[in-house]
C-alpha cells in the first residue's frame, strides 16, 4: 500500500506534534510545579538554558519548558538540581 504525498505529509506532521507534546508531558512529571521560577515563554526546553543560568541562577539550575498552570502557556521553569 503506497501513501500519497498528502497522506505522508499528514503523517509526518502528526508524528512531530505527538513527539513534541510527549516531551513536554515528560518534562512536567520530572519536577513539581511549586519548585519552578518561570522565566519567559518557550516551545522547547533548550530555549530555557540561557534563561535559567547565571547571573540570576546558579550553574546547578535546570531549565525545562513546562506548562504554567496559572496562564496555560508554556514557560521556562527554572529549578535547582539539589
Amino acid at each position: 500500500m503506497a501513501l500519497s504525498k498528502f497522506q505522508l505529509a499528514t503523517f509526518l506532521i502528526i508524528y512531530c506534534l505527538l513527539t513534541t507534546s510527549q516531551s513536554k508531558i515528560l518534562n512536567t512529571k520530572q519536577i513539581g510545579v511549586d519548585d519552578c521560577v518561570y522565566r519567559g515563554r518557550c516551545q522547547f526546553s533548550k530555549e530555557c538554558k540561557s534563561r535559567c543560568g547565571p547571573p540570576e541562577f546558579s550553574d546547578e539550575t535546570t531549565g525545562l519548558c513546562m506548562l504554567d498552570y496559572d496562564d496555560n502557556e508554556y514557560r521556562c521553569c527554572c529549578t535547582s538540581n539539589n
